[in-house]
This record gives C-alpha cells, structure tokens and sequence, in this order.
C-alpha cells in the first residue's frame, strides 16, 4: 500500500502546479520530477511507517487493511484539500492554519452552500473506496508472490538518487540565482530544501545572477501578479528628491531628547506619527514591507522572480538616480535581488571592522555622494545602519545611558536578567547612529536640499528586552509591540509638523509617496495594503510575518499562526482564550492572496 500512497500523492501533487507558469524545459522538468519523486516517497514512507511495522508485527489481513485504508485515505484526503487551499491563497496547510481556520470562527470566515459539501463528501466517500480496494489488491499481491528484493533495491536506489539530486541541484541554483529550478520548491508541504550559499562562497564558487533584464528574459512565466495592472501615472510638475534613513531595531520609545537628538530636533518640523508599524519584526520582512507595501508572505516569490517593488519602478521610470548605502551587506539579506533588483550596480558593503565603522563609511559615501551628484536629476537615497542592531558604539563616542553593559550574549538571557545595562548599551548604540544621521540632515540643509527633498527616518523592526516579562528578547521572536512598532518621521516642503496619533504602517510609504508626490492615480489596492500615511481609517487586519510565520492583528488581539498551530494573545502579548473575529481573516487571507496569479479552479 505503501506504493499506491506514493503514486497517488505524485499524480495529487500536480494540482499545485496548475496556479503557476513555471518553466517547461528538458532541465525543470528533471529537476521537477527529481524534487516530487525525492520529496513525497520520503513523506509518504514516513507517515505509511504504521502500517509497515504492524504488517512485520501483526501480518493479519484484518489489522493490517484498515489500517493501511485509513492511513492511505487520510494521505490522499489531506493532499486534496492541501491543494485547494494552495490554488486559492498559496500557503499549504498546518496545524496552526487548521486553528486559524477552523478554531470556532470558521461560520464567519468561509460560508459554502450544501453542493459544496455534499460534493466534498463523495469525494471523501470515492477516496476511501478506491483505497480499500487497493488494500486488497497489496495484500493479496503480498500473501500470493514473494518479495522482489532486485525491484526493491532498485526502486530504493532511484528514490535516493532522486533526493541526493535535488538538494544537491538546488544548493547549486540558489547560489546562481537559478529561477527556472528555484520556483518550483513553493509548492512543496512541509518543504526542506539543502542551501549552501555561504560555504560555497567560502570555498570560490561566487554567485553568478545574471542582470534583472536578463534574469526576466530567460524566464517562462510569472506567480506573481504584483502590480495587479501597470500603474498609469501623470507626470507631476516636480518630483522631488527622497532620502530614506532606516535605523536597524529602533523600537517605538527609542526616539526622544535623550537618545536621538539630532532626530527629535528634525521631527518638530515634519509630521510624527507615534503609532506605526514595521510589517514584521525582523530585517527582511521590514524593508521588504516597507517599500514593496505588500505582506512579508510575498517574500519569497519576489525574490525567485527578482520582482523589483513597484515603487522603485516608478522612480527608474522618472529617471530618478537611486543609491543604495547599507552598512551591512546588501546581498545579505537579498535586497540586491528584491528592492534594488533592477540596479546594474548597487554598493554591496561597506568598509571597515565592525557595524559602527560600516555607519561611519556609509555615511561618508553619502556624504561624498551629496557633492558628486549631477542636480539635473532627481535622486532617491537609502541609508540603512547598523550600529543599533549589533548594539556597537565606537570607543570615542559618548555614552550618555549608564550603567551600560559592555556587550550582549543573547545565551545567558532569561526571565531573571536585568534589562536596564542591555537597555542602555542599546539606547547608547542608537545615539551614536543618531549622530551621524545628524550629519547628514546638517549636509542636506547646507546644500539648500530639504526645499527639495522628502526625508523618511524610521526603524526595520523594533528590540525587545522582554517588556512583558516573558523571557523575549531582541527581535524576530513574537508580534508585540516592542518588536513591530517604530518610530516613523515624514518631513515633505511646505508640509505642516505635526504629531499624528493613528494607526499607520511601512506599508502606507508607497502609496503616500506614489500617490501624493509622483502623480500615481491609480487605485492602491492594485498594488499595495497600505493607505496614504495621511488616511485616518482603521488599517486593520494587519499581516505581520517573520521568516517562516505570519500573524494578523486585529482589534487588540494578536492571532499568531505557525506551523505547529495558533496561538492567540492579547495587545501586550499575553496568552489569551477567545475567538478571534472571522471578518478579520477573511480579510488578512485576501492580502496575502490578491498578488498571486489566479488559477483557473479558483477563478471558476
């Protein structure tokens, strides 16, 4: 039986692939046939183990054949509603979207008509038939001819090849950037895929991704419909020039007087707004929600696809000349393949030892950049630093918070660690960043630029230093607060200070910049989640998400969904018991899924 679960988890799985475009080459479908035949023998060996072990233990006919029909059943029942979801909102099934689903707010989140369920239910009953007859029909084939031990060792040794091929194949398309084989590993539940990019760089093997153009030219088709059509925007009578400065985990509270003077001085001349939120607590998803306005569950498909943001787009159309100076490397996370995708040749690092020196050299190439720059041309710059991260300041620079722990070891953290030193070094850490961002809006305002230039200064994510007393600590660890929320500064000319208390997310940049200042008229939800940073209405649902998870924030409640089920907490992330509202599901189930190229099966 354990044979007709495989062949029939194979011949399923196809129905993952009927939502995309993917590659159709002699070399994809190898790889394809490869990951499929590796990936789904093992799964289905793995969950058949019962059935093999009574087989060896009980050979009885009326022990073994139920079990194998239920287990088969379950396997083929599984897959199937596995792949409907998949075709519909392009994440498979697990304990924690099972919770999501179906935890007491499923009459609000789905309704489906009685065809539907009846239908379902034959199904259901056509399954169980066909694996009760081949129940039979394995042991009858068993208990009638001896073992094929050649065939066995045979099928085993393809399977093995099988595997062993694939990762080894994938490690090798994910340092060339190889997107014909890339994609094809989304559709595979509880995926594991072997990547080698660091240890490959180490040993000389340097990753060879061609240009966007390139990239994009030598592919079949596309998962992605980001935006859902081409944005039609009038040129405005001016564009001005934008500076970004993205401090790394700067949380909420961590601008004032005190640690960010520079910056505090600069807000009382922009717009502050003191409830915003990064859309997830870690780097990648932050910048990615940042300027791609979308959830941090596109990730992924953006980064197969090399999808540049659309914002980006938008200024390259405008001729704007975009610069990118990130202390850390920009290859790391893959910015040089997501925002600035379509950059033919992006500073990738910075010089120097440690954080603070890459600040200090990012900051003066900025700054050399302000002199060099050609004014017949609008620019856009992105400063992202480091120092606050990493929790490093320079031994010459002053350390204003005290008593200030002379590093952090995130493994001797707990329940029991005294936060204020830790809290200070970071506080400390930021100052420093602080300063040096105040030379740059001194540089800017000598040159006469901030008559003509927007200037955003906001955090990737926030730092915990376990506010809640339940043992969090940094970052990319939980939803809360401490971790989501930061500060958020818009300087625009002739735009009025103020403080603004509404809810706003990163995800409200693009279309408040495309909107209001680059003449994009277009409806946003074309291609963002976001509203203008001006729009006072409610922004929930909000989709947060980390690397593997994503959450949906609504109505001071926190529904956290991973892998091994749901948890739902309350505002300041205490375990909470209650229902959580269908609406609000529905709703963060249409963000994650309106990008994705709609099926046929869907759409029908």
């Amino acid at each position: 039986m354990t044979g007709s679960a495989i062949v029939a988890a194979l011949l399923i799985t196809q129905r993952y692939f009927a939502v995309h475009d993917f590659d159709f080459s002699p070399g994809a479908l190898l790889f394809r046939a490869a990951m499929l035949l590796g990936h789904f023998t093992a799964l289905t060996t793995l969950l058949m183990l019962p059935v093999l072990l009574f087989l060896l233990l009980i050979p009885r006919p009326r022990v073994v054949i139920p079990l194998g029909v239920a287990v088969l059943t379950s396997i083929v029942l599984v897959l199937l509603i596995d792949t409907q979801v998949y075709q519909l909102y392009r994440f498979h099934i697990n304990a924690g979207v099972l919770n999501l689903l179906f935890g007491g707010a499923a009459r609000e989140t789905f309704v489906f008509p009685t065809e539907m369920y009846l239908i379902a239910i034959l199904i259901m009953l056509v399954v169980l038939a066909a694996a009760a007859g081949c129940g039979a029909l394995a042991w009858r084939h068993v208990s009638m001819r001896p073992v094929q031990r050649n065939l066995g060792r045979a099928v085993g040794a393809t399977v093995l090849v099988s595997m062993l091929g694939f990762h080894v194949a994938h490690m090798w398309a994910d340092v060339k950037s190889y997107r014909p084989w890339l994609e094809q590993t989304e559709v595979l539940p509880l995926r594991y895929v072997a990547t080698a990019k660091r240890a490959l760089r180490a040993i000389g093997v340097a990753s060879s991704a061609p240009s966007h153009e390139q990239f994009i030219g030598k592919t079949r088709g596309s998962n992605l419909s980001y935006p859902l059509q081409p944005l039609q925007c009038a040129a405005p009578r001016h564009t001005p020039n934008i500076v970004i400065l993205m401090i790394d985990s700067w949380r909420f509270d961590a601008m004032d007087a005190a640690v960010t003077p520079n910056t505090h001085a600069f807000a009382q001349r922009a717009v502050q707004f003191t409830s915003h939120y990064s859309g997830g607590n870690a780097t990648r998803i932050g910048v990615f929600s940042f300027f791609y306005s979308v959830p941090g569950t596109y990730w992924h498909s953006a980064l197969i696809e090399r999808r540049s943001p659309v914002l980006i787009d938008e200024l390259l159309e405008r001729h704007y000349d975009i610069q990118v100076f990130q202390s850390a490397p920009l290859h790391s996370p893959e910015f040089d393949r997501t925002v600035f995708t379509r950059l033919s040749n992006p500073r990738m690092t910075s010089d120097g030892a440690n954080p603070a020196e890459w600040d200090r050299d990012l900051t003066d190439d900025f700054l050399r950049y302000l002199d060099a720059r050609s004014a017949d041309e609008p620019f856009f710059a992105f400063l992202f630093y480091d120092s606050s991260h990493s929790f490093v300041v320079p031994p010459d620079h002053p350390q204003p918070f005290q008593p200030s722990a002379p590093t952090i070891n995130y493994l001797k953290l707990d329940n029991q660690t005294d936060a204020v030193p830790l809290l200070n070094l970071y506080r400390n850490s930021v100052h420093y960043v602080d300063s040096l961002i105040g030379e740059v809006l001194d540089a800017m305002k000598g040159r006469g630029l901030l008559d003509d230039t927007i200037v955003i200064i906001t955090g990737d994510h926030g730092q915990e230093f376990n506010d809640n007393g339940r043992n969090f600590w940094g970052h990319n660890s939980n939803f809360s607060k401490y971790q989501t929320s930061v500060p958020f500064v818009f300087y625009a000319p002739n735009r009025e200070p103020a403080v603004l208390g509404h809810q706003t997310t990163h995800f409200d940049v693009a279309p408040t910049l495309l909107g209001e200042y680059l003449g994009c008229n277009e409806s946003r939800e074309t291609y963002s989640v976001g509203r203008s940073l001006f729009d006072t209405a409610s922004r929930e649902p909000i989709v947060f998400s980390d690397y593997s998870d994503f959450a949906i924030a609504s109505q001071g409640r926190i529904a956290l969904v991973r892998q091994h089920g749901m948890s739902l907490y309350d505002a300041d992330y205490k375990p909470v018991e209650a229902l959580f509202d269908g609406h609000a599901i529905r709703a963060a189930l249409e963000q994650r899924a309106r990008f994705y190229k709609a099926s046929r099966a869907a759409r029908q």
